[in-house]
């Protein structure tokens, strides 16, 4: 049997005595490949990576001049797009270095402060924590 994956054919998944499904590497890293831009760029959750990078743009860029509605508006659209993200960075072969996944994982349970000065801090530091994600996984796909 043969199975369309990113536009190629290809055969299907041979199992094992044991009922374990075996794939060469290639159909993997495809498949792969393909959840992962309908996670990132198709799932109606999350913004498409071109808003991502206009949000951390706004928030990193050299010309960054939050408000506090900025800050209001943007921290939780981040955040969702950080878990979504970390979700994706978990994965075995996600090529995202564990370490970088722990460094920020803080944030997921921190609340959002209330006063402007650490609100805008903390919207820094997730904006990080998503360029820094976003780039280990975007940075292999084929």
């Amino acid at each position: 049997m043969r199975y369309r994956v990113l536009g190629r054919n290809v055969d299907s998944p041979r199992l094992s005595q044991e009922g374990l499904c075996r794939t060469d590497p290639l159909v993997k890293a495809r498949t792969l490949a393909a959840l992962r831009g309908h996670f990132l760029l198709e799932s109606p959750e999350v913004p498409v990576v071109d808003a991502v990078f206009d949000d951390l743009e706004l928030v990193l860029g050299e010309d960054a001049e939050l408000t506090g509605a900025d800050v209001a508006r943007l921290t939780p659209r981040l955040h969702l797009v950080y878990r979504r993200i970390l979700l994706a960075a978990s994965q075995p072969s996600s090529g995202v270095r564990p370490e970088t996944a722990a460094a920020s994982r803080n944030l997921l349970v921190e609340r959002f402060p209330n006063e402007f000065v650490p609100a805008r801090a903390h919207l820094r530091r997730l904006a990080m924590a998503v360029s820094d994600l976003l780039d280990e996984l975007l940075e292999d796909m084929p």
